[in-house]
């Protein structure tokens, strides 16, 4: 296709919007199929293919998005996981292998049941639940043929499950604090008693903790007494600690081979995933070459795909993008490292090498720190105007993925600036607590030191800058634009949060406590929480703004930006608002999709090119 195609068709922003997507493997008890979630048919549905390769075939059928799909450990059936409108309430489903029956396992819409594991016998799961009380995750084991369920760990708290022990006895469960604070417990399923594992003083995380296969020992992800994330074992019996992979960079996930032996590490060096091998048995390591992307972990609940082993351990599955290449499953051979894809998801028929490729860039702040950024420049000559994007969490990172609405904007003339300001994480705790409650308004000035990099550098006009981002995102949007009023000509909020002390009060309940480490608590901080919300200072927004929010968002609530709309449009600022009666926190319908992102480049070029000074 040449670039008189592309001319004349520039503006079908619905092709690049048509990428599907392929993420969450799990492989059959045989090893020979792969079940993965794909929204090939417009919505995530759960599909199953040969590991040899082949056409998918579609196992679910539903009319919401289904989440996550895995297998049993020793029959062909699958734990599906769905919710309604984007509500969050996961509903647990039993899936035979053929996709011939579907039959609910939980029944209560109204509250949520993050999946966490099969059993070893695959008689049994285990999943958390807030049936009994909104703001608390109770752990629950429940048998898959009966339907009898029975609550194993009641207290207050969030939890999630992670791990079966081999013998069938036990449960690793991780308590939730924040985001960058949680702790591990193992409860004995036959007394009903649990004991905490993890002794620590301040904020440590614990993750994706695991049992070694003779139950003596666990494997956990940890930054205790370290800046980064490593891969350490700890000693039941002892509580001795003991690194087993650790670097200047976060180790983001793992997997160990059934026979214990091997280990595939994931490390996220500078937003880019590596994949390596290690093999404990003699201490040697091999690289997989997989290409210069991201392996994606992608969440559902509490559960996450990230690398699977095959149960021969003859292969590896994972999930893998690049900024020029869409989300498919992947399968490695850890014998000689090599990797190749599984599944081939559409890119709209548009070819990759149309696609840009970032450069990851470094530039100063206001106090001398250096923050890494994506820098997305078009293949033509520039517009001149930019888009800063900022991404949520805001313990999050932005990553080198494919974003089909990125690549639309530069596609279209616009430079794209990705930046990981100050409490991003994927650069040491530290870096992460640098935004902490007082110090909320420091990352909104490396945004806008991000803006005047743009023009400094030659990559925009000063006066032809917005600010983009979506959920935490979004408040540094409105962040930026009433701290900074004369550096931004237009803003995108999209369901992002205004005002710190109703979004405390309106949030999920089981979301307040976790928000409040990272915020500030009601009691304690009101008065810090008032003054850096943008509501408060909202007469300084001059700026036009384009909203979009569903109305099922349990995390941050629609009311959120009703309150922006209103005020805005009674200063007679410039508002554009889509409120989406099916949605939750974020667009998964692509009709929605289609309606929120063609709107949005239409904004930009109202204000950043018809505007132009």
């Amino acid at each position: 296709m040449t670039d008189a195609y592309f001319a004349s068709h520039s503006h079908e922003f619905s092709r690049f919007l048509n990428a599907r997507k392929c993420y969450g493997p799990s492989f059959s008890p045989d090893g020979t199929r792969v079940s993965f979630i794909s929204d090939l048919s417009g919505i995530p549905q759960t599909w199953l293919v040969s590991a040899r390769g082949g056409w998918p075939e579609q196992l679910t059928f539903t009319d919401d998005r289904v989440g996550l799909a895995v297998f049993a450990p020793n029959a062909e059936r699958l734990i599906a996981g769905t919710d309604v409108g984007g509500d969050e309430n996961v509903q647990l489903w039993l899936l035979a292998g053929d996709g011939s029956r579907l039959r609910p396992l939980t029944h209560r819409l109204d509250a949520m049941h993050p999946f966490g594991h099969w059993s070893p016998d695959g008689r049994h799961i285990a999943y958390a639940s807030n049936e009994r009380e909104k703001a608390h995750l109770d752990v629950v084991i429940q048998e898959v043929e009966t339907g009898l369920a029975r609550t194993v760990l009641q207290t207050d708290g969030m939890f999630e499950v992670a791990d079966w022990s081999p013998d069938g006895r036990r449960l690793l469960v991780c308590r939730i604090d924040s985001s960058m604070n949680n702790e591990i417990f193992e409860v004995d399923l036959e007394s009903g008693g649990s004991r905490l594992l993890s002794q620590h003083a301040g904020s440590v995380r614990f993750e994706q903790p695991s049992y070694r296969s003779d139950r003596h020992a666990i494997y956990v992800l940890t930054d205790l007494g370290r800046d980064f994330l490593a891969l350490c074992e700890l000693d039941l019996a002892t509580g001795h600690w003991t690194p087993i992979v650790e670097d200047r960079w976060d180790v983001e996930t793992y997997a160990v081979s059934p026979d214990g032996h091997s280990i595939a590490v994931v490390a996220n060096v500078d937003g880019y995933s590596t994949l390596t091998i290690f093999d404990r048995r003699n201490q040697s390591q091999k690289t997989v070459e997989v290409p210069k992307g991201v392996i994606a972990r992608s969440f559902v609940g509490n559960w996450h795909d990230g690398v699977r082993w095959s149960p021969d351990g003859r292969r590896l599955a994972f999930s893998l993008t690049t900024a020029r290449t869409t989300q498919n499953v992947w399968l490695a051979d850890p014998a000689d490292g090599a990797c190749w894809p599984l599944t081939h998801a559409t890119i709209g028929g548009i070819p990759d090498d149309h696609f840009v490729e970032p450069e990851l860039i470094h530039y100063p702040t206001f106090d001398g720190r250096m923050i890494p950024a994506f820098l997305f420049k078009p293949r033509s000559t520039s517009s001149g105007a930019a888009v800063v994007l900022v991404h949520g969490g805001p313990e999050s990172q932005s990553r080198p993925a494919f974003d089909p609405t990125v690549q639309y904007l530069v596609d279209q003339g616009y430079t794209v600036l990705i930046p990981n300001v100050r409490g991003s994480t994927g650069y040491g705790t530290a870096y992460s607590h640098l935004d902490d409650i007082e110090q909320r308004l420091d990352a909104v000035a490396d945004v806008k030191a991000g803006a005047e990099w743009l023009s400094q550098a030659g990559h925009a006009h000063a006066q032809r800058i917005a600010v983009m981002g979506g959920s935490y995102g979004g408040f540094m949007v409105l962040a930026s634009l009433v701290t900074y009023p004369d550096t931004w000509a237009a803003g995108i909020d999209l369901y992002g949060l205004a005002n710190f002390v109703s979004f405390l009060e309106n949030t999920h309940p089981f979301r307040r406590k976790h928000r409040e480490a990272e915020y500030g608590s009601l009691e304690r901080d009101r008065d810090v929480l008032v003054r850096i919300s943008p509501i408060t200072h909202l007469d300084r927004l001059v700026a036009p703004l384009f909203v979009a929010h569903g109305e099922n968002d349990i995390r941050v609530p629609i009311s959120e930006t009703d309150q922006v709309v209103a005020r805005l449009r009674a200063q007679h600022v410039p508002v554009e608002f889509l409120r989406l009666p099916n949605e939750g926190h974020g667009f998964v319908r692509l009709e929605n999709k289609l309606r929120v992102y063609p709107a949005i480049v239409h904004f930009l070029d109202r204000y950043l090119k018809n505007n132009a000074h």
